[in-house]
């Protein structure tokens, strides 16, 4: 086993193959917060709650490397926001695939927000970031959100990631609907593994177990969890909650579909 299919294994892990993907990148965005100001430290939380894959930015990913371990699957973030700037309203492309193949990476991610300043630009280094990553068999992770004014709305979430599935991201990352039923037709709709973005405790209310629990019933291939998680008062033991949810011997959730992963 090689290449993409040995990367998106260790990103997808159990026998449901599902990823808890723990995001640890709002640095640049946030700056250092209450539970980012120490990577490393964040980082033995998460890992010892039991998730299985980290999202970074190149810096932060070298600050924790002594809390990270073989097993764990390493997702690159190689653009970044520029909280500071008038014109962060878009990611920057910080990193090239090259820097992921030097972490020993197992993918890298890009994040498109629709309706701001810039989306096309981003989009299309996105599109030449797959293209750039296609000879090393680097899985692409794409963060497609819609609108701010849709920013829950089925149809706009599930057009955002079909944009990403139709230029070649391995990977989905995106808004939950709040509804079991219309995020399973965009399951359905967007043939590749979707993993759902946690988001801060707004619209649409409900508690982090819940958001969870509903994703993956409607098929999501996994979670990622960072605020909810970072910002609890003991992020250990809320990762582990989210771990028993998806992993643990009481959840009954449809298995992903084979052959994508």
């Amino acid at each position: 086993m090689f290449g993409k299919t040995r990367r998106m294994r260790r990103l997808f892990v159990g026998e449901q193959r599902r990823c808890l993907l723990s995001p640890l990148d709002h640095g640049g965005w946030l700056g250092p917060v209450k539970g980012l100001d120490r990577p490393a430290e964040i980082v033995g939380q998460v890992l010892a709650g039991g998730a299985n894959a980290v999202l970074a930015s190149p810096g932060f990913l070298r600050a924790a490397e002594a809390s990270l371990r073989p097993d764990v699957a390493l997702v690159l973030r190689v653009s970044l926001t520029a909280g500071l700037s008038a014109q962060g309203a878009q990611e920057t492309p910080i990193a090239q695939v090259e820097t992921a193949l030097r972490l020993d990476a197992d993918a890298v991610a890009v994040s498109v927000f629709f309706g701001r300043d810039g989306d096309l630009d981003i989009y299309r280094w996105l599109a030449a970031l797959i293209r750039s990553c296609e000879p090393y068999a680097m899985p692409v992770i794409a963060e497609m959100m819609p609108p701010e004014d849709r920013f829950f709305d089925a149809a706009a979430i599930a057009h955002a990631a079909r944009i990403g599935m139709e230029i070649g991201a391995d990977v989905i990352k995106t808004n939950y609907c709040g509804d079991v039923a219309r995020f399973a037709e965009i399951v359905q709709a967007v043939p590749v593994p979707i993993i759902v973005a946690g988001g801060p405790k707004t619209t649409p209310d409900v508690s982090t177990l819940q958001l969870v629990e509903d994703a993956l019933q409607a098929g999501a291939a996994g979670v990622a969890i960072g605020r909810r998680v970072w910002q609890a008062v003991d992020p250990q033991a809320t990762t582990r909650a989210i771990h028993t949810a998806m992993f643990g011997r009481g959840a009954q959730f449809p298995t992903f579909r084979e052959g994508i992963v």
